[in-house]
């Protein structure tokens, strides 16, 4: 573990360093190669480390990968990473490299600091190891450096995807750099300045960008290698979507170039199927066997190889490089349906847990600010390592001058800032009170409170005379479905009105009255100026009220969002659990599906001409159909009938999810009808069989004391491990008996329980 005291503040005693720069660097990316010796006379027992690069960096010692990062950040913040390297050490001679890369401008990955800001924006590394009180292993002049000829990459083609081809030269990186007695005769490497005006030219951090921010916010990923298996026509495939960084073993003559075509889907013929959005990766050829490692991250089912007859690929592989899941948590029920709608989910998240949450692996990699709700509960409730789920809400708050934030974070939507999504910042708000619910730390809130605050206070001035926010600009999206959010919106109102109650919990825990007050006194002006969208004709809310009527057409979200907004009189709950789940009445429909329905399945386009043109008239019954929501806003519909007390309808309609395993039975599709199938915003069953069907939860901030209410529904049995800061809460229940293992106390129908093994008589089973 390393400590603070590892590192004594002020300056460090490592440089800033980069190979020497040429006028013909190419454009896109530029890599070097650095490479150090450490004599030793014995190993210490103890090696703290610490590391950063701009843009990207892969540490190794004695030739295997100890570490690659940093993790994405806003540069104005940017963490550094911090490690030991006492177990990849030995006596006497050792060789320290690195392969490190700078981005000539942003990607969805990376937000650079500004070009004017010093020469570190155009590359730099830096590293210090502690070998004793006064022993430092850092980068400075003596280590070598060389430029990568070829390790570039070429622009995004102007897809979603953002994304171009990378490309790996073998001929400028000898296969042996990495040994002792092989020195590669490269020069000395050069201090790069961290000048700033008004400050004289400094080679160390802490500088802009590289402050004094800490270390590595999250855990690191444990690297494991699928050979992906070869198939006619060049194609090579996995059993189901990876992510990680492409391996490829090839061998042939100088100046070969191998291609890899990345692929998400695979054709009727089960080859890979590349489309618009897949990205590739090209390998030249030194003329003898390599094996060559992606300095970018991927996510495919498979990958179409192109190479000259002369060439012999000997294997291609992906090095998974997903974040961990530990704690064994667990899910079993009398529905083998659902345990694999539980893996699936869980599978899902794991694909799309990177350095950040991200939207999929396969298509852009971005982490978006509201997406990322889904993925931390699912992480809340089956993960016991909570660093991912802390780290992504902190990463996120990066307000904008007006308080409202990105619609993704530390990457080019941030740098672009071309428009804001408004809904997505409510959804970030409610990632913050699950924090203060799981994790209960007053101090991570007590930085966090200030900018909810302000993304609530954002709608102030969009507030008719009514207290309802009216034609918010920017990219009001709910989810793909036919959601109207033109004028006044139901769907947008319920989240404002769930962050303003949550908000005030927020404030009133950490002893903020007044804030606290604010938040209530803005809910109530919302709460008597929504009645407006009550259809009193139909029994329902409308979607949306523009240019002064109410209009006809309503969804599952403008209902669900309105009871978790506190916004629905007490004697309305039990008709608004009927419209959002009356079959009969729900239909599929998509503005990118502008004549029919969207039906499950169907490959409809996500997205469309909607976006530019405005949505498409109602094709369906306005007056009594009601549009269903997308798999990302099912969250929120499910918690709205859990709140309407409704919980034991949730295992049934977590039967919904059956359909997308047609399309892909290893992860969730991003819509019913179509998109990517590595989009983990879809995954809300996993966390509902723990948190409803199971019933486990935080009765406490902190989750010193649980809450165990199951709803078993349609179901005869249930069982499964929760994780909680103490251990694993398991948890056994069928209609008559519940049985329950805490490391916690625990609160079951009222009754606080202290924590053991308890077997508890269910007194009023639900009727089968």
């Amino acid at each position: 573990m390393i400590a603070k005291t590892d590192f004594p503040p002020g300056r460090w005693r490592a440089r800033w360093i980069w190979a020497e720069p040429r006028d013909d660097r190419p454009p896109g990316r530029h890599a070097v190669a650095l490479r150090a010796e450490l004599h030793l006379d014995a190993v210490p027992e103890r090696v703290p480390t610490r590391v950063v690069a701009l843009s990207g960096y892969a540490l190794s010692v004695n030739g295997v990968e100890v570490a690659r990062g940093p993790v994405r950040a806003n540069p104005r913040v940017r963490p550094y990473d911090d490690l030991d390297l006492a177990g990849r050490l030995r006596p006497g001679a050792n060789v320290v490299t690195a392969l490190a890369w700078v981005y000539d401008g942003p990607n969805p990955w990376w937000l650079p600091p500004s070009p004017f800001a010093n020469d570190l924006v155009h590359g730099a590394f830096v590293l210090e190891a502690r070998l004793g009180p006064d022993t430092w292993f850092v980068t400075d002049e003596r280590w070598q450096a060389h430029l990568l000829d070829g390790w570039t990459a070429t622009a995004g083609g102007g897809t979603v995807s953002g994304r171009g081809r990378e490309l790996l030269d073998a001929r400028a990186l000898p296969a042996d750099w990495q040994l002792p007695d092989h020195d590669p005769g490269w020069p000395a490497a050069v201090l790069r300045r961290a000048m700033t005006t008004g400050e004289p030219g400094r080679p160390e951090p802490p500088s802009y960008p590289g402050g004094p921010f800490g270390g590595r916010p999250i855990t690191w990923p444990q690297p494991r290698e699928t050979v992906l298996t070869p198939g006619p026509g060049g194609g090579y495939t996995a059993a189901q979507v990876l992510s990680g960084t492409l391996v490829v073993d090839a061998h042939g003559p100088a100046g070969a170039e191998v291609v890899l075509h990345t692929a998400e889907f695979l054709d009727p013929s089960g080859r890979p199927a590349p489309g618009e959005h897949d990205a590739s990766l090209a390998v030249t050829a030194d003329g003898g066997r390599r094996v060559l490692e992606s300095l970018d991250s991927y996510g495919l089912r498979g990958v179409l190889v192109e190479a000259p007859d002369d060439v012999t690929v000997h294997r291609v592989a992906v090095r998974e490089r997903t974040y961990p899941v530990t704690g064994g948590a667990w899910f079993t029920c009398s529905d083998p349906r659902l345990e694999q709608i539980w893996r699936v989910g869980r599978r899902t998240v794991t694909l799309c847990s990177a350095d950040a949450y991200v939207d999929c692996p396969t298509r852009e990699q971005r982490a978006w600010t509201g997406d990322a709700v889904v993925h931390q509960l699912v992480d809340l409730t089956t993960n016991a390592d909570w660093r991912l789920a802390r780290w992504h809400p902190r990463l996120a708050a990066s307000p904008r001058s007006d308080g409202m934030l990105p619609m993704a974070v530390a990457g080019d939507a941030e740098w672009a800032d071309f428009t804001v999504i408004p809904d997505w910042a409510l959804h970030w708000v409610h990632s913050v009170w699950n924090l203060y619910r799981y994790v209960g730390d007053r101090e991570e809130i007590a930085e966090l409170l200030p900018v909810a605050e302000r993304v609530l206070r954002w709608f102030v001035p969009f507030l008719d005379d009514t207290g309802l926010p009216t034609d918010v600009f920017g990219w009001v999206i709910i989810d793909w479905s036919a959601v109207h959010t033109e004028g006044v919106s139901a769907a947008l109102c319920g989240l404002w009105g769930r962050g303003l109650l949550e908000f005030a919990e927020l404030a009133d825990w950490l002893g903020d009255r007044g804030r606290a007050d604010w938040a209530r006194a803005a809910h109530a002006r919302l709460v008597a100026g929504f009645e407006r969208l009550w259809d009193p004709e139909r029994e329902r809310y409308a979607d949306s009220i523009a240019d002064g009527e109410r209009r006809p057409m309503a969804s599952q979200h403008g209902q669900a969002a309105a009871i978790v907004g506190g916004l629905v009189p007490a004697e309305r709950i039990e008709r608004l659990v009927r419209v959002l789940t009356a079959e009969d009445d729900l239909v599929h429909a998509a503005f990118s599906a502008p004549d029919g329905p969207a039906d499950p399945g169907s490959d409809t386009e996500v997205g469309g001409a909607h976006l530019r043109a405005g949505p498409p008239k109602p094709w369906w019954d306005t007056g009594r159909q009601v549009v269903r929501a997308q798999p990302f806003f099912r969250y929120v519909v499910h918690d709205a009938l859990a709140r309407a007390g409704r919980a034991d309808l949730i295992a049934g309609l977590c039967l919904d999810w059956v359909a997308l395993l047609a399309r892909s039975d290893t992860s969730w599709s991003e819509t019913w009808y179509g998109g990517t199938v590595s989009h983990g915003w879809s995954s809300t069953p996993t966390r509902d069989l723990m948190t409803r069907v199971l019933g486990v939860e935080p009765a406490e901030p902190g989750f010193a004391v649980a809450r165990i209410d199951p709803e078993l529904g349609y179901l005869t049995r249930a069982a499964g491990a929760v994780p909680c800061p103490a251990g694993r809460i398991e948890v056994v229940v069928t209609p008559s008996l519940l049985t329950v293992d805490s490391p916690v106390p625990f609160v079951h129908a009222g009754r606080r329980r202290p924590a053991g093994r308890h077997t508890i008589h269910r007194a009023d089973p639900p009727a089968p």
